[in-house]
């Protein structure tokens, strides 16, 4: 009975010391693909996983890119607004981020251009806190964590059709999971294999099967349940949401009418119910003026023009809705 006793506490303290290897390997050398990239690092958020790098000017996605002292994009600010100053803080992904556009072409500083050309003499922030990749659950910890430090009078949550997907890394609010990165590695590893083959078994093969993906599991639903959430943070403040919908324009779309294959997801997030957020779809402008997709375009992503309009017809449905940006 001994020896077998002796037997297992050695296999234990083999086991326990091969696992504080892996564990310190994977410390040291597991990265995940966003930290390849040098305006990112990882957070000590375990939700966030990782943030852009502060005080950094560099050439990103072949634009010239400046990362302030707080962390996100745009010119250095202080946390303590100015009086008189209407501040905005914009939640989104690499579309709010502005990826592959310079900063004065992206939405939050043609935001601004228009706010300003509608009340002349006023002072405006749009405080661009875009990070690439970021889903829904992310940006509901990024305004809690930093967002709402800057004191918004207004929160704009620009979402992307692929904001409820699975972010590279999330994972459950449990000790082990926020304290061993081998259990985050091997959850991670499970995780990503049981997308992989969910994926395969639904004949997922293009960009229209995987949003009908997400809008059909509970991936929608872990979605609606962070914006709803960021719905109640803000009312809790009494600071106005806005849900603003990015237009897609990726590959499927033809054009932005009978051409456009997701209205059935604009339609979702139009039916969003929430006293403190108004939901506002720059499709239906596209739509209405029977824009082309070529002209709007970097890529899938919004030009200048595109976000030239999109901010002109924010602004045009909170005057609408009668909030007070001008006062």
């Amino acid at each position: 009975m001994k020896k077998i006793l002796k037997v297992a506490v050695v296999n234990l303290l083999i086991l326990a010391i091969l696992v504080l290897i892996f564990e310190l390997a994977l410390r040291s050398f597991w990265k995940m693909s966003a930290l390849k990239e040098e305006i990112y690092r990882a957070s000590s958020n375990k939700i966030l996983r990782y943030e852009l790098r502060p005080n950094i000017k560099t050439v990103y996605a072949c634009r010239e890119v400046s990362i302030n002292s707080h962390g996100f994009r745009g010119k250095e600010c202080s946390i303590r607004k100015d009086p008189g100053t209407y501040r905005i803080v914009m939640i989104g992904d690499s579309v709010a981020f502005g990826k592959l556009l310079p900063f004065e072409d992206t939405l939050g500083e043609r935001l601004a251009c228009s706010l300003t050309a509608a009340c002349p003499g006023k002072k405006f922030e749009v405080l661009n806190m875009g990070v690439e990749g970021y889903n829904s659950i992310q940006e509901l910890e990024l305004l809690k964590v930093k967002g709402l430090k800057f004191d918004p009078d207004l929160v704009i949550v620009y979402y992307c059709f692929n904001d409820p997907d699975y972010p590279e890394y999330y994972f459950k609010k449990n000790f082990i999971n926020r304290h061993s990165q081998l259990a985050r590695y091997i959850l991670y590893k499970a995780r990503k294999h049981m997308i992989k083959k969910e994926k395969k078994r639904e004949g997922i093969k293009n960009i229209e099967d995987n949003f009908r993906y997400l809008y059909s599991t509970d991936c929608w639903q872990h979605a609606k349940e962070a914006i709803m959430e960021m719905g109640d943070l803000t009312a809790a403040r009494g600071i106005k949401m806005i849900l603003l919908t990015v237009p897609e324009m990726s590959e499927p779309v033809k054009d932005f009418k009978q051409g456009y294959p997701f209205w059935y997801i604009n339609d979702l997030l139009g039916g969003i119910k929430h006293g403190n957020i108004l939901v506002i779809d720059p499709m239906k402008e596209f739509a209405r003026q029977g824009l082309k997709k070529e002209m709007l375009t970097v890529w899938a992503y919004p030009n200048r023009r595109a976000n030239e309009i999109i901010a002109e017809y924010a602004v045009s449905k909170l005057q609408e809705n009668k909030i007070k940006f001008c006062n």
